[in-house]
C-alpha cells in the first residue's frame, strides 16, 4: 500500500472513530491534526480521495464516508441537512412527512436554524446536494422552541415536535403543502394532539395563529375544552385563515377569521 493510501486509510478511521460520516475540510482538518497529520495537506488529500471514491463529494463542502467504510447504514436526508445547518430543527413539511401526515412525496428538506453561534448564518438559503434542496429557514432564538430528537439510521436528529410542526402548518401553510394539507395532517394527527401543549405552543405565537388552531379544532370536532380557551382571546378585527389566500369569503363569528378556503373533510378520499 502506498503511503498516501495509508494516510487517506488512517484518515477514514479516524473520522469513522469521531463519528463523522459527514464531514466538511475544516472537521477533517481537526481531526487529522488528533492523528498526527498536517492540516495543510488535509484540504488536498479529500479531494483524491473524492476521485478515487475512497470517500463521497456530496456538494456545498461536505463529504461522507462511504457506507461500508464507516460500518453503518446508507445516509438519510435528514443527517446531510442537520450538517449544512450545523444547528437547528427538520420542520414544515418534512417534519410532516416523518410524523406520516402527509403522503406527497418532495425533494425538499426543511430546516429551521435559530441565529446562534455556530450555526450556519450564512445569507444562502438554498443547498443542493445529492438531488435534494435543503432549505434553511433561520429565525430569532427565542422563537425556536417545541424541539426533539430522533434517531435516522444511527445518527441522531434535531426535529419540531408534532404540536409546533402542526402549529408551524398554521403560521406557514405555504412551507407545508398549503393549508388543505395542514386541516389534513390536523385530522391524522388529532389522536396524538396533547391539547395542552399544542394550546400553549399557539399562545406563543401570535393572536392569528390560536385563532385559525381553534377553527380547525372546531371543524374536526375535537378538544371542545381547548376550543372554549382559544375562543374567549379577543381579537379586534377579522383575519385571513389562510395567510397564503385571497381576501374574500365569509366571515367566521365564532373565530373572528375570513374563511378563504374550501375545506370538508377526508380531503384526500
Amino acid at each position: 500500500m502506498l503511503w498516501g493510501e495509508k494516510m487517506s486509510l488512517k484518515l477514514i478511521q479516524a473520522l469513522a472513530q469521531n463519528q463523522l460520516r459527514v464531514f466538511t475540510p475544516k472537521d477533517a482538518c481537526r481531526v487529522g491534526q488528533s492523528i498526527g497529520m498536517s492540516p495543510k495537506s488535509i484540504p488536498g488529500m479529500l479531494s483524491k480521495m473524492a476521485k478515487r471514491e475512497y470517500i463521497d463529494y456530496l456538494g456545498e463542502g461536505l463529504y461522507a464516508l462511504e457506507s461500508d467504510l464507516s460500518f453503518a447504514p446508507p445516509l438519510h436526508s435528514f443527517d446531510i441537512a442537520m450538517k449544512i445547518a450545523k444547528k437547528g430543527a427538520i420542520s414544515h413539511r418534512s417534519a410532516l412527512f416523518h410524523y406520516g401526515l402527509t403522503d406527497q412525496m418532495f425533494s425538499i428538506v426543511y430546516i429551521t436554524v435559530p441565529k446562534v453561534v455556530g450555526a450556519n448564518l450564512s445569507t444562502k438559503k438554498v443547498y443542493k446536494v445529492r438531488g435534494a434542496i435543503n432549505r434553511l429557514m433561520r429565525i430569532d432564538p427565542k422563537n425556536y422552541w417545541g424541539v426533539t430528537r430522533i434517531f435516522m439510521t444511527e445518527e441522531k436528529v434535531w426535529i419540531t415536535d408534532l404540536e409546533r410542526t402542526l402549529i408551524d402548518g398554521l403560521t406557514r401553510p405555504d412551507l407545508c403543502g398549503g393549508f388543505r394539507e395542514v386541516i389534513y395532517a390536523f385530522e391524522l394527527a388529532a389522536s396524538r394532539i396533547k391539547p395542552n401543549v399544542i394550546f400553549d405552543y399557539a399562545k406563543r405565537t401570535s393572536l392569528v395563529v390560536c385563532k385559525r388552531l381553534g377553527w380547525v379544532l372546531d371543524e374536526l370536532n375535537v378538544f371542545p375544552e381547548t376550543q372554549e380557551q382559544l375562543e374567549v382571546l379577543p381579537m379586534t378585527y377579522p383575519q385571513k385563515l389562510d395567510v397564503a389566500g385571497k381576501r374574500r369569503g365569509r366571515v367566521s363569528k365564532r373565530w373572528n377569521l375570513l374563511e378563504n378556503i374550501y375545506y370538508q373533510t377526508n380531503l384526500k378520499e
